[in-house]
């Protein structure tokens, strides 16, 4: 009786197994992930968000950071034919592999896996470590001077210095850009001042290794009582208020003029205005016969003593801008005449 023998020749592969991404370039800001292949049975099958603009991976040298739009893809070589290859994540359960997956809980994991032939050969488990990171750099904004809110406006001025300062906890801030339009942006490298006059938008562009991206920043401003008004939103719409305030001294009568000398009386008073078109008046500053340093004005001023006297004058606004000094100087005149009589003969 002949046997035959049916020889099944099978293709050479390779022995190992690795690792790669398969990356998706979408520009949506939310990840639906998979739910036919979940990494492990303790992921959720819910959307995930994340800030990513699309699935990217970097190595900063210790260690591989991803974004929830990446996806991992296993597979595996043999000089026979593999059977399966087995994974799990972290300390989840083992599953077998069908189809890329995504890992959507941010923060460090482990991907163990391994492969088994067709004739019960099985390789030695292999891990793969990596951060997810689907969170954007946080973004603040501190400025030398408290940026004033006046009305409905925000005001600052060309003399206040804007500090940028981006962090990101995990695979680090890439890029980070301000505009005062909107629409020019320019890469952050320095402390920087707003020259222009009028209505600017402070813009901020932030991003981290992985492409999660913001645009919304912090910054704390003031109300016109001093309390802070915390600004989270970003894009903030600032007036840039670069013009000093308007001062004024009158007295309030009229003033004598005796040879290009203005003259008055004791029983005069003089007091000081000044205006401010934009920010509005945070103070009047005065001081008299050039004595001293400039004091809050509070009230009208009188001069009691004979001789030259001088008034200076200055207002500064909400956001600092000074004012010129104003001067008036006036010549007191409190002697009486001093009359006489001769008889005329």
């Amino acid at each position: 009786m002949k046997i035959k023998y049916v020889i099944w020749l099978l293709p050479i592969v390779l022995v190992f197994s690795s690792l790669t991404f398969s990356q998706q370039t979408t520009q949506e800001n939310v990840v639906q992930p998979d739910v036919q292949s979940p990494a492990s049975p303790e992921v959720k099958k819910e959307e995930i968000a994340t800030a990513a603009l699309k699935a990217v991976s970097f190595n900063n040298g210790v260690n591989t950071f991803v974004n929830s739009k990446v996806k991992f893809e296993l597979f595996s070589k043999d000089n026979v034919a593999t059977d399966k290859i087995l994974y799990k994540l972290d300390a989840g359960n083992e599953l077998e592999y069908k189809e890329p997956f995504a890992i959507y809980e941010e923060g460090k994991h482990v991907i163990s896996y391994y492969a088994i032939d067709k004739v019960g050969n099985k390789e030695d488990p292999k891990a793969f470590k990596v951060v997810v990171d689907n969170t954007p750099p946080v973004v603040n904004v501190s400025v030398s001077a408290p940026v004033i809110k006046s009305g409905d406006k925000l005001y600052a001025s060309k003399n206040f210095t804007f500090v940028v300062e981006a962090k990101d906890a995990l695979s680090g801030v890439q890029s980070l850009e301000y505009s005062i339009d909107k629409t020019n942006y320019q890469p952050y490298l320095t402390p920087f001042t707003i020259p222009v006059e009028g209505n600017i938008s402070l813009s901020i562009k932030a991003m981290d290794n992985v492409t999660n991206y913001t645009e919304k920043y912090t910054m704390v401003a003031k109300d016109e009582n001093g309390n802070p008004i915390n600004l989270t939103d970003g894009n903030v719409s600032i007036f840039v208020d670069n013009k000093a305030p308007v001062v004024e001294i009158k007295p309030d009568k009229e003033l004598l003029d005796k040879n290009g000398r203005k003259v008055a009386t004791a029983d005069y008073s003089y007091t000081i205005s000044a205006s401010d078109a934009e920010s509005g008046l945070s103070s009047i500053l005065f001081r008299l016969d050039g004595k001293g340093e400039f004091k809050a004005y509070t009230g009208a001023i009188k001069f009691d003593t004979n001789g030259e006297h001088m008034i200076e004058a200055k207002a500064v606004d909400k956001v600092g801008n000074v004012s010129p000094v104003a001067v008036l100087s006036v010549f007191v005149d409190i002697i009486a005449p001093d009359t006489t009589i001769k008889a005329i003969e």
